[in-house]
């Protein structure tokens, strides 16, 4: 068994009696609510239409949540969550890229309960907290490293993690995985080493680097080295800005000559309360040369390059992202609308263009309803793809 395995074991193995029971505190009851439980449900009503031959794909899902945080006792404190995902309804109207339905679209979220997380953290050390066992992680923006919270099942690590604020305005994480739990419920060993690196001591502008050090055992070829820097803008003022730019090289058993690059810049301006940017990402590649793309596989691709999820993974010729998004909102009510132009980098190729709306309404602390639509007009890359979702959420 690998040592971060262990650790997890033993993490469930003594969870219950270091932090659940401590009879010489107060009663059983007492020390309970010292603890936090919450519970969490999201269902989720998603329908993709695509011009292609598969039948269009309908998927009623539930994740149900549980997340147990123990009190901090002896600068030690856990975390036990547990997420289960069933489909309601839609058995066989969707490719869950599980269930074996291959007539029909794919909606990536399959059936199953999954251990989350399972920590122990640690603040002994003054300002340094180090969790050990399985986490999220979100890195900066999480255009390299997040959790993919998008989905129902969500992508976490086993791994080690130290966060450090001894410094003035800085913060310092670094992070070693040996395994990653993807929303397919896969487990795919890791030997990756993560550092970042954040201040903000300016008054008008915050500056983060980052190393990502990405060695998969079981697919070399996305192994990569990842050094970049983003600078952006953090006095509050009508002006917004930030600047992105990464250089990635093969790292470990990577089989290819890896030698790409990343950059992303956007500028926006409020006009209270409504917030427009534009933008532009680029991430390079070559198209005669395949394995020379910049990719993220262990980002939040949700996020980013439209939500239709056409670019998960970059194409050959790279990929140019030219967008423009409007945000705005009123009462407990969040609008969101953006328009995507996709070139490739390295070739004349035009991939298409996107269009995005999400609506967000906070109904209560407790309640929320969402409503997304993501289309697609494919040109020179996939094919047309509409999708849409409905959503409720509520957190106890």
């Amino acid at each position: 068994m690998k040592p971060l395995q262990t650790s997890l074991a033993i993490i469930l193995a003594i969870s219950p009696f270091t932090f659940l029971a401590d009879k010489a505190s107060g009663s059983d009851k007492e020390e309970l609510n010292q603890h936090n439980v919450t519970l969490d449900f999201r269902y989720r009503l998603e329908d993709v239409s695509q011009s292609n031959l598969l039948d269009d794909a309908l998927a009623s899902t539930l994740r149900s949540r549980l997340t147990f945080t123990s009190k901090e006792k002896n600068d030690f404190s856990a975390i036990i969550e547990f997420d289960d995902v069933r489909t309601l309804f839609t058995y066989d109207e969707h490719n869950s890229l599980r269930n074996g339905i291959l007539t029909h679209s794919v909606v990536a979220d399959p059936e199953g309960t999954e251990l989350n997380q399972a920590a122990v953290l640690y603040r002994g050390f003054g300002n340094t907290q180090i969790t050990l066992g399985r986490q999220r992680i979100n890195l900066g923006n999480q255009r390299f490293v997040g959790g993919v919270a998008w989905r129902q099942n969500e992508q976490t690590y086993d791994a080690v993690t130290i966060e450090n604020h001894s410094f003035a305005d800085s913060t310092l994480k670094y992070g070693y995985l040996e395994n990653v739990n993807n929303i397919l419920g896969d487990n795919e060993q890791s030997n990756s080493h993560l550092f970042d690196y954040h201040w903000s001591g300016a008054e008008t502008f915050q500056l983060s680097a980052f190393g990502y050090f990405l060695d998969f055992k079981d697919s070399p070829n996305k192994s990569s080295r990842t050094l970049g820097l983003r600078i952006s803008n953090t006095k509050p003022s009508r002006v917004v800005w930030n600047l992105s730019y990464a250089k990635q090289a093969d790292f470990g058993d990577n089989p290819n000559d890896l030698s790409a690059s990343y950059y992303q810049g956007e500028l926006g301006y409020r006009f209270d309360p409504l917030t427009l940017k534009l933008g532009r990402e680029v991430l390079s590649g070559e198209a005669n040369n395949p394995g020379q793309a910049f990719q993220t596989p262990l980002a939040t691709k949700h996020k980013f390059q439209g939500w239709a999820d056409q670019f998960l993974v970059t194409p050959d010729a790279g990929i140019e992202d030219n967008y423009l998004a409007l945000n705005t909102g009123w009462d407990k009510i969040k609008l969101t609308v953006s328009y995507h132009d996709y070139q490739a980098e390295d070739s004349n190729l035009d991939y298409g263009s996107e269009i995005n709306v999400a609506l967000n309404h906070q109904l209560s602390k407790e309640y929320s309803l969402s409503f997304k639509l993501a289309d697609y007009n494919a040109k020179q890359h996939s094919v047309d793809t509409r999708k849409a979702w409905f959503m409720i959420h509520a957190r106890f």
